[in-house]
């Protein structure tokens, strides 16, 4: 099933949706410099913070004794996360002793899915083919169809049950006690196994080895209905699954404060309170964090450079759409629009994250300043060029 929709944008039409998209683009690229240089300095200063922490760290054998001389200090133990609190899902009746709990509901509905394809037309007018694809999948979010392009896939609009998380209210580690953020931070979910006897408190659901499959309110209601929902799934079914994270071994690496921890402060101002599932040593356990650190650092690095770039993108646009009256020029423009923005975007987001690293390691701030003269000079003596 599919519907197509043709449809033209004239060339002045572009063209003032270009200028009008030049503010929110130089709002864009202005936005990219507070990106790249506050992420310079929370990566420094967690990575200095890490290095202290695991010059202070003290290992401690086990949790099972609290040592009170070590409170206020930074250590790091390995143990077992346990709790006796039944966790208890009154809607569909599951109760298992675990520190969370997570219901996860997924519903058969339409969804709509858009392609579209762009024409460029002698004059500068572009005509857009868009075409609408239709397919049922089990979706953990009620799809809206009140926009569908083509008519007849229609979806309730809501779910009647929700998605869940719950969480053990006390939970031990050894002598000492997790607190709740430690509680939320324990992973390991495991898909949830049904007892022998299992029995709903939902009416009219049918067991498929690990889901519960709610019939949508249309078969709910029709006593005679006995649809089997696993092979013959209708828009408006659910499907139940649970996860659960039991008591096991964790390994901590926090401030010891009587029988419970919190982060620890270095010199700074960052925090260290560190949580891996499964037996880790501390040196494992700092390793991991400056990884997660450098990852998160070029994550934001990407999304100031990306800021940047889309943004130089949009204040140059209107170059290409005035060029696009022929649109074999209008392509050429578009590439050459592309790469000065590009380039352009590269030596800023240099020169920013050299400015920053120039508060923190000179050294490589210099060699980042160079990178950055180098693409300015490769953007100038293509300017020359192209003049020529």
């Amino acid at each position: 099933m599919a519907v197509t929709e043709t449809v033209k944008e004239s060339w002045g039409s572009r063209l003032g949706g270009s200028i009008k998209g030049m503010l929110a683009g130089l709002a864009m690229f202005v936005a990219g410099f507070p990106v790249l240089f506050c992420n310079e300095g929370r990566s420094v200063k967690t990575a200095k913070a890490l290095d202290e922490g695991e010059g202070a760290c003290v290992s401690v054998e086990s949790p099972a004794a609290i040592d009170h001389d070590l409170d206020g200090r930074l250590v790091h133990m390995t143990g077992k996360a346990d709790t006796k609190d039944v966790l208890s899902d009154d809607t569909f009746g599951v109760s298992v002793v675990a520190l969370r709990l997570e219901r996860k509901v997924e519903m058969y509905q339409w969804v709509e899915e858009s392609h579209t394809t762009e024409k460029k037309n002698l004059g500068g007018s572009v005509t857009k083919t868009t075409t609408y694809t239709y397919s049922k999948e089990w979706c953990d979010e009620a799809v809206d169809s009140s926009g569908f392009k083509e008519p007849g896939h229609d979806n309730p609009g809501f779910m009647e049950f929700q998605s869940e998380k719950m969480y053990a209210g006390s939970a031990t580690f050894g002598e000492f006690r997790l607190n709740e953020r430690q509680i939320e931070r324990v992973g390991q979910v495991r898909e949830y196994a049904f007892p022998a006897g299992f029995t709903c408190k939902v009416d009219r659901v049918q067991m498929q080895s690990r889901a519960i499959l709610v019939p949508n309110a249309e078969t709910r209601k029709n006593a005679l209905n006995d649809r089997d929902v696993a092979s013959q799934p209708r828009i408006g079914d659910m499907r139940v699954t649970f996860g659960v994270v039991y008591p096991h071994e964790i390994s901590i690496v926090a401030k010891q404060h009587g029988d419970t921890f919190v982060g620890y402060t270095a010199k700074n101002g960052k925090k260290i309170d560190l949580l891996s599932d499964g037996v880790k040593d501390a040196a494992e356990m700092f390793a991991s964090a400056r990884s997660a650190n450098s990852f998160l650092t070029w994550i934001l690095r990407l999304a100031g450079f990306l800021l940047m770039f889309l943004g130089l993108g949009a204040v140059l646009k209107p170059l290409s759409v005035l060029a696009d009256v022929l649109p074999i020029l209008g392509d050429i423009v578009g590439l050459g629009v592309g790469l000065v923005a590009g380039l352009a975007a590269l030596a800023c987001s240099l020169v920013t994250i050299a400015v920053a690293w120039l508060f923190y390691r000179p050294l490589l701030a210099v060699a980042l300043l160079a990178a950055a003269g180098f693409a300015v000079w490769t953007l100038l003596k293509k300017k020359r060029k192209a003049a020529k």
